[in-house]
């Protein structure tokens, strides 16, 4: 994570003197892809330890960005999309016996984008869930009915890389954290998922710079 933000630092800083000198980008919408990975951020029972896990699948979704000015870069940046957040736990006294926790959502993100900065919330619908031992090699799902409803707060970047007329091609580097448990009940240790995640997406013009 410490990597992470280092990253998404240096890019805003080269960054930073472009977007502040440019007018804003139009109304658009476009497809994004992103890799993400993760670690419960909660604590976790003794003999246990947190471990980092990958997503095997990719988010995917449409960005939407709605300008709120004409002459600076501030306007409000919203996901639709099929999120997946992950993470793992192995043993203390055997830390080749690992399990990697998989949760799938379907989100909702409205963003706050101030010249290539991104802040705001994320709202899942959970989807499915799936437990993997990777010691025994065995895969439990977790019921859907057991999940809870996401509420995550995320921070990072949308930055410009080429744009021209039709729209941009953007870097995302998004880090974030779960405000709510993963699970509906009031057990002990409920996990609260922390991610990194970093993908690409082009959002299409598709009206033109607005008159205020």
């Amino acid at each position: 994570m410490k990597k992470f933000t280092f990253i998404l630092t240096l890019v805003l800083i080269l960054n930073i003197s472009h977007v502040f000198s440019s007018d804003n980008f139009p109304m658009g919408v476009g497809p994004f892809i992103s890799l993400k990975g993760g670690v419960n951020a909660a604590s976790v029972p003794n003999g246990v330890k947190n471990d980092f896990a990958f997503n095997p699948l990719p988010d995917f979704g449409v960005t939407g960005y709605f300008p709120l000015t004409d002459k600076s870069q501030f306007g409000i940046a919203a996901d639709l999309a099929y999120s997946t957040y992950a993470f793992g736990t192995k043993l203390t006294n055997d830390v080749t016996n690992k399990t990697a926790y998989r949760v799938s959502y379907l989100s909702l993100a409205p963003n706050l984008y101030v010249s290539g900065f991104i802040i705001g919330f994320n709202f899942g619908l959970p989807l499915n869930g799936k437990a993997k031992n990777t010691n025994y090699i065995s895969e439990t799902d977790i019921k859907t009915d057991d999940l809870a409803f996401l509420v995550e707060i995320h921070i990072g970047g949308m930055i410009p890389l080429f744009y021209n007329e039709t729209g941009r091609l953007n870097l995302i580097l998004q880090g974030g954290y779960a405000l709510t448990g993963l699970y509906n009940d009031n057990r002990d240790f409920n996990p609260h998922p922390a991610s990194a995640s970093v993908g690409i997406g082009y959002i299409f013009n598709i009206m033109d710079y607005f008159d205020y």
